[in-house]
């Protein structure tokens, strides 16, 4: 496995970096994350200042860069960059250094996305991420009053634009296979989970949870993957918010889940990606919601022995999203590792 990580180490230092794209997903910052982490495990400095190279054409590149999303926008790569801090893999203030993407973001979110929201599945999840970064944001325990409270009511505003969609029933939409961002109910209850934590909203959240479970409940998902996304994240809300009803429900999500039917069928033997695979469930349960129900040694032994080494390099022709820590070999290499005890996600 070590020279396959070599092998692919090399593929991508080979590359012009400029022509990279910049977002979290498929581009230079999840890149930073992934040659950082393996500079640090291995203690080669080769490998940092390609992650330090990354990293500064990346930070050329923001000055043009409009989108604010998760993905592949400036809402990701401050993600990327506050998770660095926070690793203690880069130095600094992260309230310093994010001050101005974070006005960005904010400005972006409240003069365009809020002000015209359109209350379709793709405008309502422009927003819902704009709030899972602030919420984020607002964890930075040495944000400033004014921080604190722009973050706030940006978040506040989020939920109650949600709450009021034209049409609730695009909420509760299940997606045609498992996707680590794209179940939006999932994504919703972690939010409200998160917020409801930091201790501003609090009756305002335990009402939109008593409004949403009846349509919840009758909305059971039909994927075994997605019955156990949402199994996780509905245990997780119920560490934050004590709701009897949610409690009731995940046990009848976790009756209905067969684990080997969801490794062996619903996750395919190369669909092991971080953005869409088996190790993006992991992902989501681990270091998201601190709460792994998959069998780890069976993930290891699927990345190890998975086609998807032999089919890449046996072609020789590897696309940039292919290599993105979401999309590609690297972030699949990173769960490979943390699975291993060699770094921690």
């Amino acid at each position: 496995m070590q020279k396959r990580i070599e092998q692919f180490n090399q593929f991508v230092m080979s590359q012009d970096i400029d022509k990279l794209p910049v977002g979290l997903f498929s581009g230079k910052m999840g890149l930073c994350i992934y040659f950082y982490h393996q500079s640090k495990f291995l203690r080669n400095k080769k490998l940092e200042k390609f992650a330090d190279r990354l990293l500064e054409s990346l930070i050329k590149q923001l000055s043009t860069k409009s989108y604010i999303n998760i993905e592949d926008g400036i809402a990701g790569i401050c993600l990327g960059l506050n998770y660095l801090i926070n690793k203690g893999i880069q130095t600094g203030n992260a309230n310093y250094i994010l001050s101005e993407l974070d006005d960005r973001i904010y400005q972006k979110a409240w003069f365009e996305l809020l002000k015209n929201n359109s209350g379709s599945i793709e405008a309502l999840q422009s927003i819902l991420q704009v709030a899972l970064y602030f919420s984020i944001r607002l964890k930075n325990k040495d944000l400033s009053k004014d921080n604190r409270f722009t973050f706030e009511s940006i978040v506040i505003k989020v939920i109650n634009q949600i709450e009021n969609a034209p049409n609730p029933s695009v909420i509760f939409s299940e997606p045609s296979m498992f996707s680590i961002n794209q179940y939006f109910i999932c994504n919703y209850l972690y939010l409200l989970s998160n917020v409801y934590a930091l201790g501003f909203f609090n009756y305002k959240i335990t009402k939109i949870l008593d409004e949403i479970y009846p349509k919840l409940a009758s909305t059971y998902p039909f994927l075994q993957t997605n019955r156990l996304q949402l199994l996780s994240v509905v245990e997780y809300l119920n560490t934050k918010i004590e709701r009897d009803l949610y409690a009731q429900y995940a046990i009848r999500l976790r009756q209905d889940i067969n684990m080997d039917y969801i490794i062996n069928n619903e996750f395919k033997h190369r669909n092991l990606l971080l953005r869409d695979g088996l190790c993006g469930m992991y992902l989501f349960q681990n270091v998201l919601l601190k709460n792994t129900q998959l069998p780890e040694s069976l993930i290891s032994h699927r990345i190890i022995y998975s086609d998807l080494w032999d089919n890449t390099y046996k072609e020789q022709k590897i696309s940039d999203s292919s290599i993105g820590l979401f999309t590609g070999i690297s972030g699949i290499i990173l769960i490979y590792m943390n699975l291993k005890g060699e770094i921690e996600l």
